[in-house]
């Protein structure tokens, strides 16, 4: 069978750090995502999804907006506090958030165990 349009076991693929302390993520799909060191990841035109994983106290630093994407995080496992312009939530296991172009936002592990979620973006 072809995993043309399938990427398996996507929290098993090489952890990369997108420069946001205690935490581990997979771009499993995205724009230029696959190459030698992501050879399971698929390419796509617009759309990245990304696994995150966050150690306990694991956090995305001071904050930063993005004025090309649209994102959002849905939560697998674990707690996570986040901020979006002046609102912050406090979120688990089912709950998504929004995070509209634009808008600052910054988010951590508030939990006592590992916090799982997956990045969905748009880039526009």
């Amino acid at each position: 069978m072809s995993d043309t349009h399938c990427v398996r076991q996507c929290f098993s693929q090489p952890g990369e750090n997108h420069g946001h302390p205690g935490s581990i993520s997979r771009v499993v799909m995205g724009p230029d995502a696959h190459r030698d060191d992501r050879p399971a990841a698929l390419n796509t035109e617009r759309l990245i999804i990304h696994t995150n994983e966050y150690d306990v106290g694991g956090i995305s630093g001071d904050g930063h907006a993005h004025s090309d994407q649209e994102q959002a995080f849905y939560i697998l496992s674990g707690d996570m506090e986040v901020t979006v312009g002046e609102e912050t939530y406090q979120l688990g296991p089912g709950d998504s958030v929004l995070l509209p172009r634009g808008v600052f936002h910054k988010h951590r592990n508030s939990g006592d165990k590992p916090l799982e979620f997956l990045f969905i973006s748009v880039k526009l």
